[in-house]
Order: structure tokens, then sequence, then C-alpha cells
């Protein structure tokens, strides 16, 4: 009984303690911030990337997915109805989809921001995924993620305009689905890698900076030292299968989100990843390296009740 009575009172310390709501409101900054960039260099190329008459047409993407799967294309066909072009729709949908990520970043009607960025990236998503990559899917899972949790508790027009409840327990719920989330994303891709033998001698390492589609710099001299692919190649295992372990021991974390940022910026340096390296690195601090810290008196002192003096009115 006192086992269970222990267990239970360390699973409910871990999931219910109240935080402060730093973190998320740090994610959402960042992550608002992340999407307006990716906006504004997708902008000048819309109708190519996601347009009927782009690179790959819509005939086509609709064909290779199902009929349910909202898109641009299944949109465009409704307003057509209304007179709507097609390349007008385009622009509809990562119009709203701007002016939601704005309101993300200011924090004014949070979560119905994160809601709205959410929807319409699906819609782009769907119409041009044959040109998505890793930032994309880490946008679309974290637009959850600020829908879900209330990420306006500071820096935000929300807090300011006192739209915000203080939920402390709800932050630290979503801190920690912030954490465990990470560590199934980490050890989901070094068990992929590890089952192979190219991580192991190096050759992935080789293949991707010789790609001269990401590669930034002329890596062909690492042919004259095959020992350093293998050694990067063993460092980015190591990395990615003890995070879901060592990042829970306080000696190791700093040192590991050290490590994990050290491959993210080296994936953006040597491929050109910088927008994706970077929400990853955000993610971790997020979760990891922002303090949990105690929350502020005001978000944990009780109302005063009837006949009881605030805190501020007890003399020294």
């Amino acid at each position: 009984m006192r086992a269970r009575s222990s267990m239970k009172a360390a699973v409910r310390e871990f999931w219910l303690q109240p935080a402060a709501p730093d973190a998320l409101a740090l994610l959402r900054i960042v992550v608002a911030t992340i999407a307006l960039v990716q906006l504004t260099q997708l902008w000048p190329h819309l109708l190519e990337l996601y347009g009927n008459s782009g690179f790959v047409q819509w005939v086509v993407l609709e064909a290779s997915t199902k009929s349910w799967v909202p898109s641009v294309a299944k949109l465009a066909l409704v307003l057509h109805e209304y007179g709507v072009r097609a390349s007008t729709t385009v622009y509809l949908v990562f119009g709203v989809y701007g002016l939601a990520v704005v309101g993300l970043l200011v924090g004014w009607r949070t979560r119905l921001c994160a809601l709205v960025a959410w929807l319409t990236h699906a819609l782009t998503s769907n119409s041009g995924y044959l040109s998505l990559y890793g930032v994309d899917t880490m946008l679309h899972i974290l637009f959850v993620y600020l829908w879900a949790f209330p990420s306006n508790g500071r820096w935000s027009l929300d807090a300011r305009a006192g739209r915000v409840a203080p939920t402390p327990m709800l932050w630290r719920i979503g801190m920690r689905t912030l954490q465990l989330h990470l560590c199934l994303i980490y050890l989901n891709t070094g068990l992929g890698k590890v089952v192979g033998e190219q991580w192991w001698n190096g050759e992935a390492i080789w293949r991707a900076v010789m790609q001269p589609q990401f590669s930034a710099f002329d890596f062909s001299w690492l042919a004259q030292a095959p020992w350093l692919p293998l050694v990067a190649g063993w460092g980015v295992l190591l990395v990615e299968l003890g995070y879901a372990v060592a990042i829970w021991f306080r000696p190791l974390r700093q040192p590991w989100l050290l490590a994990t940022a050290a491959l993210h910026l080296g994936i953006a340096a040597c491929m050109k990843l910088w927008l994706f390296s970077l929400t990853m690195i955000v993610f971790n601090a997020a979760a990891f390296a922002w303090r949990e810290g105690r929350i502020a008196e005001e978000e944990t002192a009780p109302e005063p009740g009837p006949g009881t003096l605030a805190p501020d009115a007890v003399g020294t």
C-alpha cells in the first residue's frame, strides 16, 4: 500500500505540480516567428508550389490522395461556384494562415488563432506535400499543442486584456506532453537508424552531405577521411537513442541538450535546413531547457476570502 501511495504521489507530482507559463509562451512566439519566416519565403512562389498550374497539377495531387482529405483544390472547387478563381483561393488560404500566425505571435485570441493556423496549414500541406519536409511536419504538430494548451499566459495581448485564467496544472501537463513527445520523436528516429548499416559505417552521413540540393559546402574531401562520417554517424545514434533516458537525469540534461542542439546546428549548416533545425532547437528549449520554475505568487496565492486581508495589506 505504501509503495502504491508513493507511486501515485510521484505520478501526480510529475503531471500536476504547478508550473509557470513561460515555456509554452516561448514556444508560441518562436513557432509563430518561424512560420512567418517560412511564409515570406514561400509567398512569391505560391502558385508554382500550390497552384493548379504549378509544378504538380491538382489533378495529379488529388489522384494520389484520399477523397476525404481536405485540400486547397477541394476548397477551390467550392469557391469556384461563387466566381472565385483558383489562384485567388491559394492566396486566400495562405493569407488567412498568415493572419492566424500573426495572432499567435502577439497572443491575440491565441487558441482560436492556433486552431485556424492548424486548419489552414492542413489545407496547404495536403496540397503541396511533395515539397514538404521536416519543418512543415513539426509546425503542424506544434500548432496542435498551441491550441490544446494555454500558451498565452505570458507576453500576449490576451494576458494584457485579462483574458488569461491562471492554469498552473494545465501548464505543467502541456510541458510534460511536450517532453514525452520529444522523447518519442528521438527514440523513433534513433531506432529507425540503428537497424540499418548506413549509420554504422558512415554512409548515411556521406550521402546526406553530398546531395547537391542540400549540400552547403564541398564535402568530397571526406573520402580521404572516412573515419569522420563514421564517428559522426555513431554520434547521431548516441544522441538520439540516449535522449529518452538521459534527458530525465539532471546531471546529463544540459550536456544532452547541448549535444542535441549541436546535432541540429550541424544539419542546418551542412544541409541548409535552418528552419527545421531552429524549430527542433526551440522545441527542446521550451520542453527542457527553459526553467520549469515555480509559478509566481500571484498565480498560486489563494483569493482572499471574506474578512481576510490580502498579502500586501499585512504589515511587517
